[in-house]
């Protein structure tokens, strides 16, 4: 016997005139028709997200901003007028204000979400002027000693805000306070140099491009920017002595490789920043009045050129490859091993004087 189709359903105009000719025969009870009646009744459409326009987003720029010239105004002019308590109230204002509007932000927009990370931002450098003012005024800590404190509140609530937004800007207001209070805490030390200090913030670094690279810090190409520029700089510290020069040509030299290997032009960028950054000052600590250094670099870099034009004018079509990636628990173990041996190596040299 041929199947027949099942019947199509009913059309909600139908429903209610159905229900109550179910309900009158006996079919179903009253209740039963009024929760049919709610299970059929369509969801309402959800809520467009509302747009925030380009004005009201560049209200909220420069309206964060003046809040922060605002705040370094008034304690710069009424320093003494002020006194700490006046000073702390100015500066936690701003914050509470910023900190505020950056919550209160639509984030269902694009232009909300970036909203919402520069109030953020802004509010995390209050925040950390603060805490500076409570470092100087209430406890007298020298200069290192308001460094790391004020590195260590601000890249603790810059992660808090970071885990709630995930953006880049907020991913960048935890990477800097975290060299900073890497550097800060390695100037503690006996023999703390520019050497020694310029190391910490190099590993710093290292370990947060190794993260991101294995995607255990999200949003790979902030944290590999983040991370192989917080390393480039650390390694530009230690240039002044010879084992910091040839660390600071390794980190160039390893980004470059690091891009080739893994495909990843960002690396590569990076590396070509660090070579153009580091190769000057090293020629000029290690061969001051040597002529021909230049020279023979001007050659070889004339070569590369134009070894590079007559590969890619030879070379055949290929599909361009995603960059490679590091397993996130490769990552982890060498993100932690760096960090350690770093780590010993900032103290033995710390101690070393």
């Amino acid at each position: 016997m041929p199947s027949h189709p099942a019947p199509p359903p009913p059309a909600p105009s139908d429903l209610d005139e159905r229900l109550e000719r179910w309900v009158a025969a006996g079919l179903i009870r009253a209740d039963q028709a009024d929760r049919i009646r709610a299970a059929e009744r369509p969801a309402p459409a959800p809520e467009p997200p509302r747009a925030v326009s380009l004005v009201a987003e560049a209200l909220g720029y420069v309206g964060g901003v003046l809040v922060l010239v605002a705040a370094v105004t008034l304690t710069g002019r009424l320093w003494d007028e002020l006194g700490t308590g006046g000073r702390l109230a100015v500066a936690l204002g701003a914050t509470a204000v910023l900190l505020g509007a950056g919550a209160a932000a639509p984030v269902g927009a694009a232009a909300g979400r970036r909203l919402r990370a520069v109030c953020w931002l802004i509010g995390v450098a209050t925040l950390a002027f603060a805490t500076a003012l409570v470092g100087e005024d209430l406890l007298d800590l020298d200069g290192d000693g308001v460094a790391l404190l004020t590195s260590a509140v601000a890249a603790a609530s810059a992660g808090g805000l970071w885990a709630a937004h995930r953006t880049v800007v907020q991913q960048a207001a935890v990477v800097l306070p975290l060299a900073v209070g890497a550097g800060a805490a390695a100037a503690h030390l006996p023999a703390g140099a520019d050497t020694v200090t310029g190391l910490a913030v190099w590993g710093t670094g290292l370990v947060w491009l190794l993260l991101g690279r294995g995607g255990v810090i999200t949003a790979r190409p902030a944290a590999t920017v983040l991370g192989g520029t917080t390393a480039v700089v650390g390694a530009q510290l230690t240039v002044d002595t010879d084992g910091g020069a040839v660390l600071a040509v390794l980190t160039a030299l390893a980004l470059v490789a690091g891009g080739v290997v893994l495909r990843d032009l960002l690396l590569l960028v990076l590396g070509a920043a660090a070579v153009l950054v580091t190769v000057p000052t090293v020629l000029s600590r290690w061969f001051p009045d040597a002529l021909s250094v230049p020279l023979v670099l001007l050659a070889a870099g004339t070569l590369l050129v134009v070894g590079a034009l007559w590969a890619a004018r030879r070379g055949t079509v290929r599909p361009v490859r995603r960059p490679a990636e590091l397993p996130p628990r490769l990552a982890v173990i060498v993100a932690a091993g760096v960090g350690l041996a770093v780590a010993v190596a900032v103290v033995v040299l710390g101690l070393a004087g």
